[in-house]
Parts: structure tokens; sequence; C-alpha cells
């Protein structure tokens, strides 16, 4: 039932579907592991691990020699320049905290006597 007077065209042969083909997954490039670094503590400033110690048993002390690593590793060009400044800042910050503490503990035992020495002013004997 088709019609003679339709043009003809010439039959294409069907295709299948070309699927992607999939590698199989590609392993890890082998890498020879690193050898150790060394640490750098040999050629850390010594008053720059005394000022870090020192920092949470003496403050004064972390203060001092802290300022010494600074100037140390200034002239010299050691490491340990961010040892020496975390040692400063703890040493400062805990002189600070006990100065405060200090303040308060002044302040409470003022107002202390004062409200002892106002309850007593209003006894008579």
């Amino acid at each position: 039932m088709s019609n003679p007077n339709a043009p003809q065209y010439p039959q294409q042969p069907q295709q299948q579907p070309v699927y992607a083909q999939q590698a199989p997954p590609a392993a890890p490039p082998a890498y020879a592991p690193r050898p150790a670094l060394p640490t750098t503590l040999a050629h850390t400033n010594t008053f720059a691990l005394v000022a870090i110690i020192t920092a949470f048993l003496q403050p004064i002390a972390a203060i001092v020699f802290g300022h010494m690593a600074l100037g140390q590793i200034k002239r010299n060009g050691d490491a340990g320049r961010g040892i020496a400044l975390t040692g400063l800042i703890i040493g400062y910050v805990y002189v600070a905290f006990i100065i405060l503490f200090v303040i308060v503990y002044v302040g409470l035992l003022v107002t202390m006597f004062a409200s002892l020495a106002s309850l007593s002013s209003s006894y008579r004997y």
C-alpha cells in the first residue's frame, strides 16, 4: 500500500548504539615515601624555649627571657620568634590577671572592713 509515485530513498542500515567504553580505574601512581624531616628544635633560640616554659610558672621570668630571646633572634637570625612572642604574651596576660586579682581582692577587703566598721558604729554599749 505504498504510493508508487512517492520518491524512493535508499534504506539506511540500522546501527547499534555505541556505548562509551569505560576504562578500568587507574591505579594511583606509586610514590616513594618522603623521608622524615628533621625538627628545627636544635636551631631554636634557647631563651625562647625558656620563655614559653616559664610563662606558666613565673610570668615575670617569661617576660624577661622573651625580650632577651627577641633581641638575640633579631641579632643572630635564630628560629623561635613565634615561641618567644607566645611566652611574652602569656607572661604579660598572666601579670595583668594577677594585678587585676590583687586590685579586686584589696577592694573586697576594703569594702568588708568598711561595712564592719559601719556595722559596729551603730551598736551602743
